[in-house]
């Protein structure tokens, strides 16, 4: 049993996606004692406000199980005053593969799995929280398809029998790369063709890795999470700065340290 459902009313299991939400209202105290009041099927997300004002009360909990959008639904809900949890989806997904699926069976198995308390919640980051996250994510896909980009054109040119030379900077000056390698062999007009491809697809993702991230990211607000961490600038790259900022926050909201992955 959950010792938090003492307090609340109902406990309302959400099942969320992109369009729509199934939400299942339960009353009781145990997975075995709760009663399934009702459920609504495929309701249109644009309603989920209007829908929870109208159906649930400042006593009744949401429970929803972290994928893509559920913060925003979490801070939708907030905003009109509603309580709401975001559960671990490891544990539960682990529920789905052991029973039948579909929407509604999914809101009622999201309440009871919190009903019997082996659910782990989800810490909820703030806006400002999860837009450094959304950047810092973005700046790490952007490194890794330039490195990817880069080791696919040296693989192709090793294929074809062609050792670059030590320091060769594939992603600048692509009018002096073109002419390096035009020189290292006799290429067919379709082999050229690919490493054009490769070339144009290198300069794009070098460009998007460039992009200013950490001047974008390292605010005042950031580093004022861990002062120390300021004067410490000099041997950790601003974006990891502000990086460890923002995890801070999920450490000190959860009321103890949270690992990496979580975060």
């Amino acid at each position: 049993m959950n010792q938090e459902t003492k307090s609340v009313e109902r406990v309302v299991g959400l099942d969320g996606h992109p369009d729509s939400f199934t939400a299942a209202l339960l009353r009781g105290p145990t997975p075995a004692a709760a009663i399934v009041e009702k459920v609504f099927n495929k309701v249109p997300l644009g309603q989920l406000e209007s829908w929870a004002q109208k159906h649930t009360t400042e006593q009744d909990l949401f429970v929803l199980e972290a994928s893509g959008n559920s913060f925003q639904i979490a801070r939708t809900l907030s905003k009109i005053g509603r309580q709401s949890k975001v559960l671990e989806s490891c544990q539960l997904g682990k529920l789905k593969e052991a029973h039948a699926n579909n929407d509604k069976i999914s809101a009622v198995r999201i309440a009871k799995a919190y009903l019997a308390g082996t659910a782990k919640e989800v810490w909820v980051p703030d806006p400002l929280t999860q837009e450094r996250r959304d950047w810092f994510h973005a700046h790490r896909k952007a490194v890794k398809r330039a490195t990817q980009v880069r080791n696919r054109l040296k693989s192709f040119l090793s294929d074809n029998g062609v050792r670059l030379a030590t320091g060769m900077r594939l992603a600048k000056d692509t009018a002096q790369v073109q002419e390096q390698l035009r020189q290292t062999r006799q290429w067919s007009p379709r082999q050229w063709q690919v490493i054009e491809l490769l070339l144009l697809e290198l300069h794009h993702a070098d460009e998007q890795r460039q992009l200013p991230w950490a001047r974008s990211l390292e605010t005042s607000s950031a580093l004022a999470v861990r002062p120390s961490w300021s004067s410490m600038s000099g041997s950790i790259p601003p974006l990891t700065t502000a990086v460890r900022a923002s995890g801070a926050g999920a450490s000190e909201a959860m009321g103890g340290p949270i690992c990496a992955a979580c975060w």
